[in-house]
């Protein structure tokens, strides 16, 4: 009789605790292909994403995929979470996902019809591609890149290129922190790093 009362809570608190555990707490398998779900963003099962998760799960996919000896083509130039947050709020709602993989794919076609009007593997192709976004520099997600954070995304951006067979050109003259640092504040703003990106491809289509 007393093992049995004393069996009886343990089961109880097992039970409850299986109840109170958020099913989208679980992980669910990043699919290789197409877009990502939005429970598989949803690390925390509490109906939101947040940047860090977001950054996550798609560091995850470009891991698996290069585990696989498939690179993802054009990732450093894939949108930010920013690009996805349309109130910017901080935060993923479900529709807020879709719509941007949306815009996404619908982006990719337009891309796509577009290099076949006659458009060949000569000069001019792939110009402004493939170029880094912020969160790609911005580490820890913070809203700010400081000089230590832009030296090793640097860093590792060159060695994930090599390894995907392309040599980044002309190392020597690529800019360094103070030039995209102009307020000289010590640390890279969004708006710093995307007025840079935008002289640079002005710079390339000339």
């Amino acid at each position: 009789m007393s093992i049995i009362k004393n069996t009886i809570p343990v089961a109880l608190i097992i039970a409850i605790a299986s109840i109170a555990s958020p099913i989208g707490a679980q992980p669910i398998d990043i699919p290789t292909r197409g877009p990502i779900p939005f429970e598989a963003y949803d690390r925390d099962g509490n109906g939101f994403v947040s940047e860090q998760e977001f950054n996550t799960v798609r560091g995850e996919r470009m891991a698996a995929k290069a585990a696989e000896g498939r690179p993802m083509r054009g990732a450093a130039g894939a949108p930010s979470f920013s690009a996805f947050d349309s109130n910017g709020d901080g935060q993923l709602t479900q529709s807020e996902l879709a719509a941007g993989q949306k815009a996404q794919m619908e982006k990719r076609r337009g891309m796509g019809r577009g290099m076949g009007q006659g458009m060949g593997q000569g000069q001019g192709m792939g110009k402004g591609r493939n170029m880094p976004v912020y969160s790609d520099f911005d580490l820890d997600g913070n809203g700010q890149i400081v000089e230590n954070e832009f030296i090793e995304a640097r860093n590792k951006r060159i060695g994930d290129r090599a390894k995907q067979g392309y040599q980044m050109r002309n190392l020597s003259n690529m800019p360094s922190f103070t030039d995209i640092d102009t307020n000289g504040d010590g640390a890279i703003s969004e708006d710093e790093f995307n007025t840079h990106q935008s002289q640079h491809r002005q710079q390339r289509a000339q």
